[in-house]
C-alpha cells in the first residue's frame, strides 16, 4: 500500500476540510455571545426607550404641562429631579 495519493484525491480531501471548517465557523458566528449580564450601555439604552414610550403614552393623552415655558409630559416632569442628578 504504497500507493500516492493521486492529485484529485489530494484536492478533494482539501475541500472537504475546508467546508467543515467553514460550516463550523459560520454556526459559531450566528450563535449570540453569552457574556451573563448584560453591560451598563444596554440597560441605559433599554430604559431609555422605556422612558420615551412613557412619554409618548402621556403626549398622546394629553398628560402635559408647561414647566419653565417647555411643554413637557407629566412623566418627564415626575422624573425630572432623578434625571438632573445624573
Amino acid at each position: 500500500m504504497s500507493n500516492s495519493l493521486n492529485r484529485r484525491a489530494l484536492l478533494a480531501g482539501g475541500g472537504a476540510a475546508a467546508a467543515i471548517v467553514l460550516a463550523g465557523g459560520s454556526f459559531a458566528a450566528t450563535q449570540p455571545p453569552s457574556f451573563g449580564e448584560p453591560d451598563a450601555a444596554d440597560k441605559a439604552a433599554a430604559a431609555y426607550v422605556e422612558l420615551l414610550a412613557e412619554v409618548r403614552d402621556d403626549y398622546v393623552n394629553g398628560r402635559v404641562v408647561e414647566h419653565d415655558g417647555w411643554i413637557i409630559s407629566q412623566h418627564e416632569l415626575d422624573t425630572l429631579a432623578d434625571r438632573q442628578r445624573l
